[in-house]
């Protein structure tokens, strides 16, 4: 057994716990008097919530989030969560904004289980389940869900006051505790909350990414589901630890579940890019689905396609002041973002003005830094611009670069369903969370940045979400989960908001960018962006 990491000292005072939805999630109130949730500060109501005090409203958010999530899934047990609003960390350039994960794994193995609960309850044998989900196929909960012990709840979570402490510098962030979504540039509480609880509900890999190995050598649930793109094989179907572990930082990760598969075409826009042939480089041959298209872009075709050879642009750059590009007369353009140097570098829009100048039909901007391509949609206002232009990641950048140096590459830009989704595959599968360089916390338990419309399981907590579940009840009806709905369609698919820019604005070719942080937000707040991750220690059942 494993002890919760980090786990919570001092007295602490429970009250009645909030039940809502086909499911029962309680919400138990484990803060002081007059702290966290029982914050005696008065407040006037706020955005359809009704509460006057400002732990009244804490708790109405929780409470909110409770019923959203207990109305979507189904459950004969309750799923208990142990709630505290209290100081965390916060400074100058951002705040941790809190964090909520399982404090239980059981599987069908496990010595544990309370009496009278088989084993047979569980669909794959010696498989482990976060206990909410054990607790379902049960029909009976898995854990106590009483006293002040983390270890006693299906999931453990901390939220951070300090960001209301007019006296806290937090680099100007603020909770909203309104309801209704309309946050401006406040951090929507609901939206936060409802991505941590998902973690709770079973949104996590439970395989240790950096080394590939399974909790106590069985697998969880999410190795069944997550398939290399590179290997073709599932993470359940890996022999080697380490294979797994260089498939978390492959950017070729993604979820191979039937409900996943059956949603995305209604949720995801469609990539704008593929490569139709490779002289050289047969590799680069294939649909781009991590791609962002600029907002001054000109229209993507639907119907007959921009096709055409793709060749480097003559500065590489496309500023300006690195002299007139060479002519591109019938061409797809590629150019890197940035410059040459720090201080040779051009806006996005100065790199598309000059590559529709040379002839260009389109453009394509390799990013200049691991990762996914920017986070948000090159922001800036060019009328004149009529070529589509889009993004792509640094590495599939460079191999699109090494393959024209090595011969003819020939693309199409054109919305088709047969070039895959943005955030997802040909097939259907949504594509999670992988980057080259490993996230702590991040990578392989959220969807992929590229997805558009953005997503609420992502690293990131996009200012335009609503409250909507989108692509995370797919998922955990895929690991087992019922839906009240009876899983015959997927709440709010395909209704996430268009995008209009409201990420961190970028207006140059070079630089920018966030860091990442433990369930953080970075200023400023203006078009605010949380950098989340889970709470990613849990407690083992079964005896090690």
């Amino acid at each position: 057994m494993k002890a919760l990491a980090g786990a919570l000292g001092g007295a602490l005072l429970l009250s009645a716990p909030v039940a809502h939805g086909r499911a029962t999630v309680v919400i138990v109130n484990a803060d002081a008097p007059d702290a966290g949730f029982n914050d005696p500060t008065p407040v006037s109501p706020v955005g359809n919530n009704p509460g006057t005090t400002l732990g009244a409203q804490r708790l109405a958010v929780f409470q909110a989030a409770a019923e959203i999530w207990g109305s979507t899934l189904e459950s004969a047990a309750p799923i208990t969560v142990l709630s505290h609003f209290e100081p965390l960390a916060c400074d100058p350039t951002g705040a941790v904004l809190g964090s909520a994960g399982p404090t239980n794994i059981f599987a069908s193995d496990d010595p544990t289980l309370p009496p009278g609960v088989s084993g047979s309850v569980f669909p794959k044998p010696h498989t482990w389940y976060v206990s909410a989900l054990g607790a379902s196929f049960a029909g009976t909960p898995l854990v106590p869900g009483t006293g002040t012990d983390p270890a006693n709840y299906d999931i453990l979570a901390r939220f951070n006051s300090t960001l209301d402490d007019p006296g806290a510098s937090c680099n100007g962030l603020q909770w909203y505790y309104g309801l209704d979504d309309n946050h401006g540039n406040l951090i929507d509480l609901l939206t936060v909350v409802l991505h941590e609880f998902g973690h709770g509900l079973g949104f996590i890999s439970l395989t240790d990414p950096t080394t590939g190995q399974y909790p106590q050598d069985e697998p969880d649930i999410w190795s069944y589901y997550l398939y290399d793109e590179t290997s073709g094989r599932r993470w359940i179907d890996m022999d080697d630890a380490g294979t797994r572990a260089a498939s978390a930082i492959s950017e070729g990760l993604f979820w191979d579940g039937p409900s996943v598969k059956a949603a995305v075409p209604v949720t995801l826009d469609v990539s704008p890019f593929r490569v139709n042939s490779a002289t050289s480089t047969p590799s680069v041959v294939k649909a781009y689905s991590q791609i962002t298209t600029a907002q001054f872009s000109g229209a993507i075709p639907t119907s007959s396609p921009i096709t055409a050879d793709l060749d480097i642009g003559s500065t590489r750059w496309g500023c300006t002041g690195g002299g007139k590009l060479a002519p591109l007369d019938g061409k797809i353009a590629i150019l890197n973002r940035g410059g040459p140097s720090a201080d040779a570098g051009c806006t996005f829009v100065e790199k598309a003005r000059n590559a529709q100048d040379a002839g260009a039909l389109g453009l394509v901007i390799a990013n200049n830094t691991e990762g996914p391509p920017p986070l948000i949609m090159p922001s800036g206002t060019a009328p004149d611009i009529t070529i589509p232009v889009l993004f792509v990641t640094q590495t599939e950048g460079l191999a699109l670069q090494a393959a024209v140096d090595a011969g003819t590459v020939n693309g199409s830009i054109v919305s088709d369903p047969a070039n895959g989704f943005l955030g997802g595959d040909q097939a259907g599968r949504g594509m999670n969370y992988a980057p080259p360089v490993f996230e702590s916390g991040s990578s392989v338990s959220h969807w992929d940045v590229s997805a558009f419309p953005n997503l609420l399981m992502e690293p990131i907590i996009n200012a335009d979400l609503t409250h909507s579940l989108d692509l995370t009840v797919p998922l955990l009806h895929d690991i087992g989960w019922a839906l009240s709905d009876g899983g015959t369609s997927f709440p709010d698919g395909g209704t996430g908001s268009p995008d209009a820019g409201t990420g961190l604005p970028e207006a140059g070719g070079g630089g920018g960018g966030s860091s990442s942080g433990c369930t953080s937000a970075l200023g400023p707040p203006a078009a605010w962006l949380a950098l989340l991750t889970l709470l990613a220690f849990v407690r083992r059942r079964r005896a090690v």
